[in-house]
């Protein structure tokens, strides 16, 4: 215990004189969650630009824009004179959805045809295209079930509410559940906080093993005892920092950018426990692979954007190849970002035990194949630092004999 507490301290010295670890560690998951809360502030995208080319511009058709401009998803930001300029208008990005009202709009509606108004969307960003075309087929419906009423009411008398409701029975009644505004922070935001998270975990973990593989190779490593005790210092150090920094984060997530954790907060850090060190033992493998440092750089920043994909978190992996379902299984955030969503905004997850079985599972693996990696680096960099050793006293020695004979002295 007492050579462990040592190598801790060894350890946690060598962090402060290398501060880039704890920047790392700290800095990653509270930069995401600051730059990316900002921009998802508004929670919902609303006010979408669209341009309107009325070609009728009649009584009956003004009262369509006048539907179209009272929405919150859209905003009539322009108005032309022809199909041309609505599609230009597109092209520029003065807008991106379009509405066209054919000239014949009103008399086929008031003869009993059917009139179609023309919807066109930049399918080049499909959030603002799903927001607009169920926006204006919303209301789309309301104008039509209104009209029909308005006109069934003046024929026969009768009540127009009752007829509009005669005319559209059935209504359907949206009911959604733990993100009842479908806002994009909510939705976004602690996955990628949990991207960066591991980030600063991986740089951390791979700065202190790098460093210690360069230690040997120059010949500098003042550590003595065995390699595993100096791996197990490594993670226990780095574990408390892990869990002060998922600490951190989640204070900021729930005080600052008012996400509710509805989940008992020891669930939370229970699953961040097992993440914690399955991603620590996930960065030894990679620095073992890659032992020096700026190897190691090169190699894990370009895991981050395939790990969030694959892990399910903005594609289901329900839709993704099978073998692309395999590869994701190896990936610690696979069995952890869609979790801690659940726990934020659900309070649960069904997955719960098979996310922490996974990535006690990977830890091990991991850690076992890093592990034996490590221990075999750390015995070739001690090799090499005594064959150093050896060759500088040989040096030495021929020197010494090479003094004495050229002044005549005998050699001892």
């Amino acid at each position: 215990m007492k050579d462990l507490l040592l190598a801790i301290r060894r350890e946690f010295l060598m962090a402060l004189h290398d501060p880039r670890r704890l920047v790392f560690l700290f800095g990653a998951a509270v930069a995401y969650l600051i730059v990316f809360g900002l921009l998802y502030v508004p929670n919902i995208v609303k006010d979408v630009p669209c341009v309107v080319y009325d070609a009728e511009n009649s009584h009956f058709s003004r009262e369509l824009v006048r539907d179209i401009e009272s929405s919150d998803s859209m905003r009539a930001v322009l108005f032309v004179d022809s199909e041309e300029d609505m599609r230009e208008a597109l092209r520029q990005k003065q807008a991106y959805a379009a509405i066209e009202i054919p000239a014949d709009f009103s008399r086929k509606v008031k003869t009993g045809q059917s009139a179609e108004v023309l919807y066109m969307a930049n399918g080049a960003n499909i959030i603002l295209t799903n927001i607009t075309s169920s926006a204006m087929q919303d209301i789309l419906a309301d104008f039509s079930d209104r009209f029909a009423a308005e006109r069934t009411a003046l024929r026969t008398g009768g009540d127009e509410e009752l007829l509009q409701n005669m005319i559209s029975p059935a209504h359907a009644h949206l009911r959604v559940l733990y993100n009842t505004t479908q806002g994009y922070m909510f939705f976004f935001l602690l996955g990628l906080a949990m991207v960066a998270f591991q980030q600063g975990i991986l740089f951390a973990v791979g700065a202190a093993i790098c460093g210690e593989y360069e230690q040997l190779r120059a010949g500098a490593g003042d550590w003595q005892g065995p390699s595993w005790l100096l791996l197990v210092a490594k993670l226990v150090l780095y574990f408390a920092l892990a869990m002060l920094s998922y600490l951190l984060v989640t204070v900021l997530v729930q005080y600052v950018f008012a996400i509710p954790l509805k989940a008992p907060l020891g669930t939370l850090l229970g699953l961040a426990a097992a993440f914690i060190v399955a991603a620590m033992s996930f960065g030894i493998f990679a620095s073992a692979i890659f032992p020096r440092e700026m190897e190691f750089v090169r190699a894990i920043i370009m895991y981050p954007v395939p790990a969030f994909i694959l892990s399910g978190y903005t594609w289901p992996q329900e839709s993704m190849p099978i073998w692309l379902q395999m590869v994701a299984e190896a990936f610690p955030l696979s069995w952890f970002s869609n979790t801690v969503r659940e726990l934020f905004l659900i309070g649960s997850s069904p997955s719960y035990a098979a996310c922490l079985g996974k990535l006690a599972g990977l830890a091990v693996l991991f850690f076992a194949l890093g592990g034996v990696w490590y221990r075999r680096n750390g015995h070739h960099g001690a090799d090499l630092h005594s064959v150093g050793d050896r060759g500088a006293q040989k040096l030495a020695l021929e020197q010494a004999v090479c003094r004495s004979d050229a002044g005549g002295l005998p050699v001892h």
